[in-house]
């Protein structure tokens, strides 16, 4: 199959229910790793994986505020919000493939949340960034087939 380009899209957050928390416009995952060094007698040191975890990053519109509220909730109450899940898609619209990825028990780690903004010359549009992290390994529930390059 040809290789095309890839659209980044569709990301949706879901709540304890299942239902989803709209508002989010945009979504990363990056798979985060620390390694060691473990020394090895006839190939000296190697590097190992001590610890990974996967880096959420957030971009939600302040429309639905709902998702803020609820962080705003937890974090004022001692609690770390949690999201138990987000899908995440990317789409090759030229040749209809699609890759799903989803990733379970995310705990949001917001250093800061913005409550409220006004600028002078209102062009922007009211969004916030929230980051977190998962622990769970992600699970691909459609993968892209293998591209050639022509």
């Amino acid at each position: 199959m040809r290789q095309s380009d890839i659209k980044l899209k569709n990301c949706q957050i879901y709540d304890e229910n299942g239902d989803p928390i709209y508002g989010t416009l945009e979504g990363k995952l990056t798979l985060k790793a620390e390694y060691g060094d473990v020394k090895r007698l006839q190939k000296g040191a190697v590097q190992t994986v001590d610890s990974w975890h996967v880096e959420v990053t957030l971009k939600v519109s302040s429309v639905n505020a709902a998702f803020k509220y609820f962080c705003v909730d937890q974090i004022t109450s001692g609690k770390t919000p949690v999201i138990p899940q987000l899908l995440g898609e990317s789409i090759d619209k030229e040749n209809e493939n699609a890759e799903r990825v989803r990733i379970s028990d995310i705990y949001l780690n917001p250093e800061e949340i913005t409550l409220w903004e006004a600028k002078a010359d209102g062009t922007d549009h009211a969004t916030y960034e929230i980051k977190g992290r998962s622990n769970k390994k992600p699970d691909f529930l459609d993968v892209l087939p293998e591209y050639i390059e022509e």
